[in-house]
């Protein structure tokens, strides 16, 4: 398993990055699609949020000695294969993952109607995804 400082890290900058998309993405639907500024910064937070659970995973398969995949969003399938994550959790995070790479590559391919509407049950795998990497750490 991963360090549990590195864990403690990356789940606490994880975290705060879910609050703050959550205050963004809260707002009403036509006010959030509409304003640009707030619908970028909230895809901005969900992107860093989502890269820290990419990182956690990397290090996860690295400290624990396993082949390390080519690509962020199978990390998750290998932790779902070395059951320690649920097989369901690691499509949620394969889903965000492509996610992340919609707003690395520009906002012009992002829906953002669908971000906010999608939104809590990304966030809400992501917080399943960290809460099992803090209790695999001892934490």
């Amino acid at each position: 398993m991963v360090k549990p400082d590195v864990v403690g890290n990356k789940v606490a900058r994880a975290s705060a990055w879910l609050t703050d998309a959550e205050a963004l993405v809260a707002r009403p639907a036509e006010e959030f699609v509409a304003d640009v500024k707030t619908r970028d910064l909230a895809s901005f937070y969900i992107f860093l949020a989502i890269q820290e659970c990419i990182d956690l995973a990397a290090h996860w398969i690295a400290d624990a000695g396993w082949s390390v995949p080519d690509d962020s969003a199978t990390l998750f399938d290998v932790l779902a294969d070395r059951e320690v994550i649920e097989p369901n959790l690691a499509a949620s995070l394969r889903g965000a993952v492509g996610l992340r790479n919609r707003i690395a590559h520009g906002y012009a391919t992002v829906d953002h109607a669908r971000v906010q509407s999608e939104f809590g049950a990304g966030a809400s795998a992501m917080r399943r995804f960290l809460a099992r990497a803090v209790s695999e750490a001892g934490l």
